[in-house]
């Protein structure tokens, strides 16, 4: 017979004293675990975490104002509204600011650009393009056979991270992958804005590499293939990062959200849709040159070739729209976005009284990604597309090289009448075609429930006007309905009678 276990014959004081420290380890062991927990947390959390101190409330919006990037932006109209929820505390309604259709965006926007007023300030040249160590207006020969090694991704006080207090930060940090390709990445952004700007046939910049002369973009990129460098250019959307915030590690979720007057199926609800962000991405790597470069229209109101190192919060996730692998399609890619790069600086110089840099009246990050794939793919997938065209007429330049831009820039699809946004730029846009894998709390369910009823034919809107139109029409039927049952009832009973 086996012998009874030795913990068996443990006194009871004992045997629930093991019990107790067992249930304190798991607690214990649950605390560390929630501790340890990275994944992305919503706006509300934080703003709820820390709604007993007012001071930090404004502290927060005022750093949300102040760390602009890939073409988000707040209105003062939009920072009020998004005071009124915090200091209401209206969590729900707080993640999914500012849920405006496009049309009410339109108008807040204007509103704000009224309460600006009238700025003559003109602008200085590294407020409207970053080209770092080579100035506009003089002679510029630049050694690209001996590529930057400084400043690296720490010592550039662009790509700080700010702490706000109380355990939050501003700003992503490096991207382990890019960042240590941080100096020539930035040289090489600076060096494609400032080749763009060289007046046709006048270049007063040039780029040596291999001995040759490079005075575009488009020459530059050729060189590299030629040189034996891997040359990417991709088509790249996102969900736009209303914050880039941190609660301690863990990232916080800030989208800026759209009313896209389509009605979600089975509910009373509109779909709700983050604002995506585009861009066109420049990917080298060779011999001589490891480099990743980003191209968009900003708050900043630059419309530039930007450094790209820092890391992207998980949840706005990454889809490739377009890969760009030939070289013809890539010089073309070049020759528009230096076009764009001239346009914008020029719309900015006349226009010194726009507010957010132009930004929004002149577009956003969507529109000049728009431009290139309607240019390569005869169509766009991108929403919205905001900019004014009487910004944009074809005398702002008589370079010949810029009609080309400015013809396909001021054919697109425009978001900024009150027309409701079709389908399928609605989706088109998105960062995923798998919705099951978007952390946004119920943005997947909603979209599938979209997506099926698109595919029936049966799906809905819910703009006021058409909601106005139908209950109209349901009426009109009822009324014919009713009317033409109570004649049947009178012609029953005038009838003569049958014998």
């Amino acid at each position: 017979m086996p012998k009874t276990l030795p913990c068996l014959h443990l006194r009871r004081p004992v045997r629930v004293a093991l019990r107790f420290a067992a249930l304190m380890l798991l607690l214990v062991v649950g605390i560390a675990a929630q501790n340890t927990d990275t994944s992305p947390i919503l706006f509300s959390a934080v703003m709820q975490r820390v709604s007993a101190q007012p001071e930090f409330r404004e502290r927060v919006l005022h750093g949300i104002r102040e760390v602009p990037k890939v073409g988000e932006f707040l209105s003062p109209d939009l920072v009020d509204r998004l005071r009124v929820l915090i200091l209401g505390k209206q969590w729900q309604r707080v993640d999914h600011f500012p849920a405006l259709t496009v049309a009410a965006l339109n108008k807040s926007v204007d509103a704000a650009m009224s309460l600006a007023g009238k700025s003559t300030t003109p602008h200085k040249p590294a407020d409207l393009l970053d080209t770092a160590e080579y100035p506009l207006g003089q002679r510029e020969t630049i050694d690209l056979d001996h590529p930057a090694s400084a400043p690296v991704y720490a010592d550039d006080p662009a790509t700080a991270q700010r702490n706000i207090g109380f355990d939050l930060t501003m700003g992503d940090g490096p991207d382990p992958a890019l960042a240590p390709m941080h100096p020539e990445s930035r040289q090489l952004a600076a060096v494609l804005n400032r080749l763009a700007m060289n007046a046709a046939g006048e270049p007063v910049a040039t780029a040596i590499l291999d001995e040759k002369s490079l005075a575009d973009g488009g020459a530059l990129i050729q060189e590299l293939r030629q040189s034996g460098h891997s040359v990417t250019i991709s088509d790249d959307v996102y969900f736009a990062n209303f914050g880039h915030l941190h609660d301690r590690d863990r990232e916080v979720m800030m989208p800026f959200w759209i009313d896209t007057q389509i009605a979600v199926p089975a509910s009373r609800r509109s779909l709700l849709l983050p604002v995506s962000h585009s861009e066109q991405e420049l990917h080298i790597r060779g011999p001589k040159w490891n480099a990743d470069v980003s191209f968009y229209f900003g708050i900043d109101g630059k419309a530039e070739f930007r450094t790209m190192d820092s890391l992207n919060q998980s949840w706005v996730m990454h889809r490739v729209l377009y890969d760009y692998q030939d070289s013809p399609q890539q010089v073309r890619i070049m020759r528009l976005l230096s076009a764009a790069v001239r346009i914008y600086y020029r719309v900015r110089i006349l226009h010194p009284e726009l507010p957010f840099g132009g930004y929004y009246r002149l577009g956003v990050c969507q529109d000049v990604s728009a431009t290139v794939e309607s240019n390569l793919q005869g169509k766009t997938v991108l929403f919205p597309i905001t900019h004014d065209p009487a910004y944009f007429p074809q005398s702002i330049s008589t370079d010949p090289r810029d009609r080309e831009f400015l013809t396909a820039f001021n054919a697109l699809p425009s978001d900024r009448g009150s027309s409701m946004p079709p389908i399928d730029r609605v989706l088109g846009a998105l960062p995923t075609v798998h919705y099951d894998d978007i952390m946004i709390p119920g943005l997947a369910g909603d979209l599938e429930r979209v997506a099926v009823a698109d595919r029936f034919g049966v799906l809905n809107r819910t703009h006021p006007l058409l909601t106005f139109l139908m209950a109209v029409c349901a009426v009109l039927l009822l009324l014919v309905t009713a009317g033409w049952l109570a004649l049947r009832r009178h012609r029953r009973k005038t009838a003569p009678a049958v014998t």
